[in-house]
């Protein structure tokens, strides 16, 4: 008789513990994960190429735990600046249950947030030249000196400017000619800016290998400066019939764009 009471307690036992097991077990995760934006603020706005670095976080209230968070640029990494205009940032996150979560921020990015007011000087090196001098008529057998002068507008935005002149002609390089027939004595050349007194000296204009340094300038320019030519006539020179002539070349430089 006892040996069949014992099985039976223990068949008694053996059932009763199965509805313990059951109430011991966790109830499934249906909560999606939680995602926290820090960087870049709803409404926030920066200017064009600003350095933003992407901050978030994600959690699982659930319980089943965070299986992945990836925003639309890396953590820490810069959000996207680059053209002016609203944008978007976003961030999704999933949970080891599968839940999704997502979150998302809109920002905006301006050419500039100071309002300011500026404007921008395009790279200028002008020069305008007059209508080309004339000399008075030469008068053979008289020693004399004649002058004459050309208007010379000169506009640069350079930080430093320089005017020069050459005769660039392999004949008889920087001396006036009439077809086959030259002067003896060289063309000279000076100039002044605008406002400034006439030069005292003149000198020879160079060939393309030297060129005759007129002025210069160390900064932006808008002058009206003047040009002067002197072309001395030897009281025993020939002369010819005719125009006496030479096409010149004027250069404004810079070294500083």
């Amino acid at each position: 008789m006892i040996r069949p009471w014992k099985v039976a307690v223990a068949v008694v036992l053996g059932v009763a513990a199965l509805p313990c097991s059951a109430m011991a077990q966790t109830a499934p995760d249906t909560t999606a994960p939680t995602v926290t934006i820090t960087s870049p603020a709803n409404g926030d706005t920066y200017k064009i190429g600003q350095q933003v670095a992407a901050a978030y976080s994600c959690t699982d209230p659930g319980g089943s735990g965070v299986a992945t968070c990836a925003g639309t640029v890396a953590q820490g990494a810069m959000i996207d600046t680059a053209a002016a205009g609203p944008h978007t940032f976003t961030v999704n996150a999933t949970d080891n249950a599968g839940n999704p979560g997502s979150a998302s921020v809109n920002y905006n990015v301006v050419e500039s947030d100071d309002g300011g007011v500026g404007g921008q000087t395009p790279a200028t090196l002008q020069l305008t030249l007059g209508q080309a001098g004339a000399f008075a008529p030469f008068i053979p057998g008289v020693a004399q000196s004649y002058t004459t002068t050309v208007a010379a507008r000169i506009i640069s935005s350079a930080g430093d400017a320089t005017l020069s002149a050459v005769d660039p002609s392999a004949t008889q390089t920087g001396h006036l000619m009439n077809g086959n027939f030259f002067l003896s004595q060289p063309l000279e050349i000076a100039a002044a800016k605008g406002g400034g007194q006439a030069p005292t000296t003149t000198t020879p204009i160079g060939g393309s290998s030297a060129p005759t340094t007129l002025l210069a300038y160390d900064g932006p320019v808008n002058d009206n400066a003047t040009v002067y030519f002197k072309q001395p006539i030897l009281g025993s020179e020939a002369l010819r019939t005719g125009g006496y002539s030479k096409t010149l070349t004027f250069t404004l430089s810079t070294t500083q764009p």
